[in-house]
């Protein structure tokens, strides 16, 4: 875990074990991610529907009220993950960032290569 004060990050099996304590729903851009995360044993995962952003996250945030959104770390994933916080904000959902954080610290460009 990442603490304050401490330069060294999570390793690959940290984060994922981190992601499984969390017990909180991962959403990912697509399919590839999900299977590649619940091969991983992260099994509250589900992807972006085709559905207009605010209302996917009416949809979920009716649900949750605390989410973890992982993005490719790329220029349209960027784009999701502010545009996402902001619709789940709106409607009062806590998004932990960390782990998108961490998943950059990794240095991985993409969810699937987790």
């Amino acid at each position: 875990m990442l603490v304050k004060g401490n330069k060294n990050p999570l390793t690959k099996e940290e984060f994922i074990e981190k992601i499984i304590r969390a017990d909180t729903l991962v959403i990912v851009e697509g399919a590839k991610d999900v299977a590649r995360l619940k091969q991983l044993r992260i099994t509250k995962v589900t992807q972006l529907s085709r559905k207009p952003l605010y209302s996917f996250a009416e949809q979920i945030g009716s649900l949750h009220n605390r989410v973890i959104l992982l993005m490719d770390n790329d220029t349209e994933g960027r784009k999701l993950f502010s545009k996402l916080k902001a619709e789940f904000g709106r409607l009062g959902v806590k998004v932990d960032e960390t782990f998108q954080k961490n998943l950059a610290e990794l240095k991985i460009s993409h969810v699937e290569g987790l």
